[in-house]
């Protein structure tokens, strides 16, 4: 019996995956807007982003993530892929992920400072970026994106983010603005990932197998 312990171990460790890439994603309704200039905008974003518009964030870490890739920079844990999406819109782009990292600019550490930030200094500033409804376009010069949560960063996805999305404009026509919006977590991972379906069917073999090697030494 102990032999077959040994060897049913042996099988499941064969079979065990790599650990794929952790993904989270918040959703919410646009609650507001800012101006660039800090007054009023005309015309105003909310033209072609209305209050209520549906916005989701994701946000996917490598495997190996934390990286500490900067020795320089002890609270730059890594880079992280994020998502952007609104009006069948999506933007996506590279971010540091910084851990007691403040101000959303060059990466100060600031020990104490109990936040989590991941700053995307070129998210929907890219060539094939989409433009919004109308011609608004992504606009981020002079201003970092990005999205932060009080705590420390964990296998626990966060019930509630902050953020800091793109600015947008018409070319020639408008000021860069942007809008604001209340995410929570959608469909949140649990704490420990879920066997692959070889696997559980590995381990009711197995079950099955020392069952039956049970009811024959009864007999």
């Amino acid at each position: 019996m102990t032999k077959f312990l040994a060897l049913c171990l042996l099988l499941l460790g064969v079979t065990r995956t790599v650990a794929a890439p952790i993904t989270w994603e918040w959703a919410g309704p646009v609650t507001g807007y800012g101006c660039y200039t800090g007054g009023s905008c005309d015309p105003t974003l909310d033209t072609v982003v209305p209050l209520g518009t549906p916005v989701s964030v994701s946000v996917s870490f490598n495997a190996d993530f934390p990286s500490y890739p900067s020795s320089s920079s002890p609270c730059l844990l890594g880079y992280a892929s994020t998502s952007l999406q609104v009006l069948g819109r999506t933007y996506t782009s590279q971010g540091y992920v910084w851990d007691e990292g403040h101000g959303f600019g060059p990466g100060v550490c600031v020990p104490g400072y109990d936040f989590i930030e991941i700053v995307v200094p070129s998210w929907a500033a890219t060539p094939d970026a989409p433009a919004l409804p109308n011609g608004w376009v992504p606009f981020v010069i002079g201003y970092f994106p990005g999205l932060w949560w009080a705590g420390d960063l964990t296998s626990v996805q966060p019930a509630f983010i902050s953020t800091q999305f793109p600015e947008f404009r018409i070319p020639g026509q408008t000021p860069p603005q942007h809008f604001t919006a209340a995410l929570q977590a959608v469909d949140p991972l649990p704490d420990a990932p879920v066997p692959e379906p070889s696997t559980l069917i590995l381990m009711g073999t197995i079950l099955s197998g020392a069952a039956a090697r049970r009811a024959l030494k009864r007999g």
